[in-house]
């Protein structure tokens, strides 16, 4: 049976979470990832394109190791610890994507960098504490695994979604929104020919991670979020690919779909100090000693402000999750279409998210009906339902696969 993977490009600011969501991705044969676009947010975009770099660099140390490694126990046959040799040589050989270097500020609101819970690097400081690890020439560096593309972020977002058929590429996006606000602004109608947006961003009935009211993607850059989510005005989940394209030929704006995976519902998925220092931390490979640097950090991090030797995964959950969408799965989750903005301009209330809850009338069938415009000025749209929010997502396995697909270890409970 052959494999269908479909293509995406991952918009991301390589800190701790994001680096277990991009080795997951670059795992996963179900990803063909064109193009990998680095925005500030956990750091600045000099650190975050600098971890990115770093992250193909310890793959490269990682194979070269296990080109001539012995097995980890004698008691493991020499024909099976060949084919596990071969799995984790070629574990990371699905993708080859372009790195394109993109935003470096928000686009209105005041920088604000998620500095104190990721480091001054974003990696938790091991660009100081383990310079070994760290490329020596970051401009010159040459790799078999990403090609640096010759423009920004914004343009090669356009370019891999215009030479692509439309609605054949899905962008999932890890950090503030700034990278894909830029380029809708640019060419609106390039843009639109995006199959999907998956994000991972917004704190929905719920408190937030940087705020009380407001997660950190959304926060970094409130009027980026704002503009996603205005560009789904119009968008139903009933309209085919076929009208989509149709629209295209007359030129005109296709609304934008967009799913958000809140934090509210990522938070639920930890993985715990322990079975990271059991099954990741033991292997004593490149990878894992790498990993187990900014690891323990972040451990730390949570124990020092939570009280929990737990790392929740957000955006390796967000990575998950638009593999199970794209792979066509049958998957325990549940969405809504919602009317949402992201609050721009408020001291206390900046970056969050609003959902408009309103009742609507039992008769109206808005499957049937237009949505209502009446000039309300700031909220000009009623009964809107343009957004999917996801509402929850049940993933029992989540932590077993991720170390099974990124480490090829398995999870006691697994």
């Amino acid at each position: 049976m052959t494999l269908i993977s479909s293509p995406v490009i991952i918009d991301t600011d390589p800190g701790i979470d994001d680096a277990l969501a991009l080795y997951l991705a670059l795992a996963s044969p179900q990803l063909d990832i064109k193009a990998i676009t680095v925005v500030y947010g956990n750091s600045s975009i000099k650190d975050t394109t600098r971890n990115l770099i770093t992250l193909f660099d310890v793959i490269d140390k990682e194979i070269e190791y296990f080109k001539n490694a012995s097995p980890p126990n004698n008691d493991l046959h020499p024909e099976e610890w060949e084919r596990e040799r071969r799995i984790l040589l070629n574990r990371f050989e699905w993708s080859k994507p372009v790195v394109a270097i993109g935003a470096d500020k928000p686009m209105k609101a005041t920088e604000h960098l998620a500095v104190d819970f990721h480091g001054l690097d974003g990696f938790g400081q091991i660009h100081t504490t383990h310079p070994h690890y760290t490329p020596k020439d970051l401009k010159n560096l040459k790799s078999n695994r990403y090609v640096m593309s010759s423009q920004d972020a914004i343009d090669e977002i356009l370019t891999q979604l215009k030479n692509a058929p439309p609605f054949t590429i899905t962008i999932i996006a890890l950090g503030p929104l700034t990278n894909l606000a830029l380029a809708y602004k640019k060419d609106k109608r390039t843009f639109s020919r995006v199959k999907q947006i998956i994000c991972l961003g917004g704190a929905i009935n719920s408190h937030g991670n940087t705020t009380p009211c407001a997660e950190f993607n959304f926060y970094a850059d409130p009027h980026a979020a704002n503009i996603i989510s205005e560009a789904t005005k119009g968008f139903s989940p009933l309209i085919t690919v076929q009208n989509k394209i149709e629209r295209l030929r007359r030129r005109d704006l296709v609304p934008l779909h967009f799913t958000v995976l809140p934090i509210n519902v990522s938070c639920s998925f930890l993985l715990s100090s322990k079975d990271f220092t059991n099954y990741v931390t033991s292997l004593n490979t490149p990878l894992s000693i790498f990993m187990t640097a900014f690891m323990d950090y972040a451990f730390n991090k949570m124990r020092n402000y939570y009280g929990v030797y737990s790392l929740e995964m957000h955006d390796p959950v967000a990575v998950a999750f638009a593999i199970d969408i794209l792979s066509n799965k049958s998957l325990a989750y549940t969405s809504e279409y919602v009317d949402m903005k992201i609050e721009t301009q408020g001291i206390y209330t900046r970056g969050m998210t609003i959902v408009d809850s309103r009742p609507k009338p039992p008769s109206l069938d808005l499957n049937k009906s237009k949505t209502l415009e009446r000039d309300f000025g700031i909220w000009s749209h009623l009964y809107a339902t343009n957004v999917e929010v996801i509402t929850s997502y049940d993933y029992k396995l989540f932590i077993g696969d991720f170390l099974k697909r990124v480490f090829n270890v398995d999870l006691f409970e697994y």
